[in-house]
């Protein structure tokens, strides 16, 4: 069989004056993954924290603040990112006045290549 990783990414663009905290469903698993990495971004205001949920648990110990026109990114520890078949992600702004706010999750799938969608 052809075993290969991949990395897919799953992301969020939001803009508000400004933009509120709220939880956004962004995907969900087909075949149990691994969320990677986490980004974030912001533009506008003073600060962003965001982070993500697989179902009801944080994927980042402490959320992670965007950076003012640059990405900033940090990685799960231990299990914490991983997503079995079926889980569901959620973006997550938590707090802070930015006006526009993008938080993208990179994802491994190690998976049969021929078996997903």
């Amino acid at each position: 069989m052809a075993y290969q990783r991949r990395i897919i990414t799953q992301s969020i663009r939001l803009t508000g004056a400004p933009v509120g905290a709220a939880s956004h469903v962004v995907w969900r698993a087909p075949v149990a993954c691994t969320v990677v990495r986490l980004h974030g971004y912001r533009s506008g205001g003073a600060a962003a924290a965001v982070n993500a949920k697989i179902g009801v648990s944080a994927v980042l110990a402490a959320n992670l603040t965007a950076g003012n026109s640059a990405f900033t990114s940090a990685v799960p520890t231990g299990a914490a990112g991983d997503m079995a078949a079926g889980a569901v992600l959620a973006l997550d702004v938590i707090s802070g006045d930015a006006t526009t706010v993008v938080i993208q999750a990179d994802i491994a799938i190690d998976a049969d290549v021929n078996d997903l969608p």
